[in-house]
């Protein structure tokens, strides 16, 4: 079993390599100009040993004999060793220094954002090809927290490296010109840094430990703001306000509580280097004036150099903490992804051509569960035949596995055993996106965008007229409602379409499914918002398009499952009435629960 640190140094590595990958020449292209920058820095330091010189501070008794070599250095150029000269190359440098930094800046920006953007398209491209069941088996919040806050602090993190290996740089150029200057103290001032580094390391585990809890925290807020959304009507019907604000306050403290933690872990580290440079630099400047006993313009320069490098340890201590603090989002973004990857469905190739069914939709010996693990079987042993252009209703109690049968004839689900065929065909590889262009899905749960009607019908079919769209409309009886907007076609549905009554909704996406102009209308308790005069006015356009494309009805209870050819009833994931129309005798109304109630059995059912 690897311990916690080979698995943090595991993601870190992947994290670093994933962004290099990405990156590419860009990346290595930033690293060359961040050496470039900590050389013109150097150079810009290496300034002042002349400019001592000059002003009659140092020259020739140094010890190191350096201000000798600046002098041949400015002789082999060609230029007088004279103040303005100094002041003139000084300001060349600082210019190159800030005009080569924006660009920089600008550089490792786009770098930053293109690589969080590429992680969140692929992220979101995993979650789009994942199978349906992955779907079922993962929290929207879940996924909403990483695709936002979690690659936003990826993001963070990201800009965190570029810097610290800037800072890297320049602290090794730092080190380079001290080296130059005195060997033993620039020794002394690395001891001293790197004695910083391994005292402090704790507590970049700790930041890591903060950031796996801060992320938790975060995870359940988003939780709780997407459930707390979707259930604000019934708590306010309720009057449960006070314990929703009171679950949200908790969950915000707990959040609250771990960024304190990990600040307070950074208030420590900054506090702790200071403390430790100043007493370095205490003992540096003791050691160098009564030991070293070094001249005065040496002293002032290493000393300069000394009171710049050791504040570099600290930022790449504290960059090293906040890496550390945001690697547990890289590792959910990828464990998320990997999770997808796992669960991917076989790709389309080429265009993808609707498909006409001819025949049936076969169903042999199905069986389906969602828990492989469990002995709850969702459908069992199910066998059933749904003619092509003919009316067929699938009706039975909660529970007795109607949503899950509709799942696996549009293909969203595979059966665990047995198969699912399309005039014959098994329902599996190019085959199932070809038959997905062939339906109209009308689920129980209308979902819409909010936007405008146009913008909800095109979105089946970009590339629609308007007259197709009035078309569709009148055919789902929702033609009415929307030529008396103010508006028309585009009216705002609203956020989720809240500015629609229950059957308005349910009629555009009706419409939105006709639209499609499908070979296969699936209506999953699609009319049960309906008042009867709209539902009668549906069934009657239903009733004009049987024989024209198969339609299959998915029902609890409804009288108008009496217009059906076939009935199919389910009960307890299992088929237990097959019948065509002439056989079928339902009691209208009283549903399929009452069945029992009144002495009928399932099987009595003729």
């Amino acid at each position: 079993m690897s311990s916690p640190d080979s698995s943090r140094h595991g993601i870190l590595k992947h994290y670093i390599q994933a962004l290099f990958r990405y990156a590419g020449i860009r990346a290595w292209f930033s690293l060359g100009l961040m050496v470039f920058l900590g050389m013109t820095q150097g150079v810009g330091l290496l300034m002042l040993i002349p400019f001592l010189g000059v002003i009659g501070l140092g020259g020739g008794e140094s010890s190191t004999g350096f201000a000798a070599h600046m002098g041949k250095v400015f002789s082999w150029l060609g230029l007088p060793l004279t103040l303005p000269t100094i002041l003139c190359l000084y300001l060349g440098i600082v210019t190159a220094h800030a005009t080569v930094t924006r660009y920089r800046e600008v550089l490792n920006t786009r770098i930053i954002n293109k690589f969080t953007q590429a992680l969140r398209n692929r992220l979101y491209q995993a979650l789009c090809r994942a199978q349906w069941l992955c779907f079922l088996r993962t929290k929207s919040s879940d996924v909403t927290h990483v695709l936002t806050a979690d690659l936003q602090r990826v993001g963070f993190a990201t800009q965190q490296l570029l810097q610290l290996i800037g800072t890297i740089i320049i602290a090794g150029v730092h080190i380079a010109v001290a080296l130059m200057i005195s060997v033993p103290m620039t020794l002394f001032a690395i001891a001293c840094g790197g004695g910083f580094l391994l005292v402090l390391r704790p507590f970049n585990r700790r930041s890591n430990t903060f950031g796996r809890r801060l992320r938790g925290s975060m995870n359940d807020m988003y939780s709780a703001v997407t459930e707390h959304l979707g259930g604000m009507k019934i708590a306010k019907s309720f009057s449960l306000e006070e314990a929703h604000e009171e679950n949200f306050q908790n969950i915000t403290d707990d959040v609250t509580g771990q960024m304190v933690r990990f600040t307070r872990v950074n208030a420590a580290t900054r506090m702790y280097y200071e403390i430790g440079a100043a007493a370095a630099l205490a003992a540096f400047f003791f050691v160098a004036v009564t030991v070293g006993h070094m001249p005065a313009a040496d002293l002032l320069i290493i000393v300069f150099l000394f009171a710049r490098l050791l504040p570099r340890f600290s930022t790449i201590q504290q960059g090293v903490q906040r890496i550390a603090n945001a690697l547990p989002s890289f590792e959910a973004a990828l464990e998320m992804e990997k999770r997808f990857e796992e669960m991917k469905e076989p790709l389309p190739l080429g265009v993808i051509s609707p498909l006409r069914l001819d025949r049936e939709i076969g169903l042999s010996n199905v069986s389906f569960r969602y828990d492989k693990n469990s002995e709850i079987w969702a459908l069992r042993d199910v066998n059933v035949i749904i003619p092509a252009m003919g009316m067929t209703a699938v009706v039975g109690p909660s529970g007795a596995g109607k949503s899950t049968l509709a799942d696996l004839i549009l293909g969203l689900l595979s059966p665990e055993r047995g198969q699912v065929t399309i005039d014959g065909k098994a329902l599996t590889g190019s085959l199932l996106h070809r038959w997905r262009r062939s339906v109209g899905y009308v689920p129980q749960e209308t979902f819409l965008f909010h936007d405008t009607i146009r913008a909800n019908l095109l979105w089946a079919l970009p590339n629609a007229t308007d007259e197709d769209l009035w078309s569709a409309l009148r055919m789902a009886a929702a033609d009415g409602f929307v030529s008396q907007t103010s508006k028309g076609l585009d009216t705002i549905v609203g956020d989720r379409g809240v500015r629609l009554s229950g059957g308005e909704r349910q009629r555009i996406a009706l419409a939105r499914a006709l639209l499609r102009k499908p070979t296969l209308l699936l209506l999953d308790e699609a009319t049960n918002s309906l008042d009867s005069e709209n539902e009668q006015r549906i069934h009657e356009v239903l009733n004009e398009l049987h024989g024209d494309l198969t339609i299959l009805m998915i029902a609890h209870q409804s009288p108008h499952i009496l217009r059906a050819d076939r009935t199919v009833v389910l009960d307890k994931g299992r088929i237990v009435e097959n019948s065509a129309a002439h056989k079928t005798n339902i009691i209208p109304d009283s549903g399929l629960r009452s069945f029992k109630e009144t002495g009928i059995e399932w099987g009595s059912i003729k």
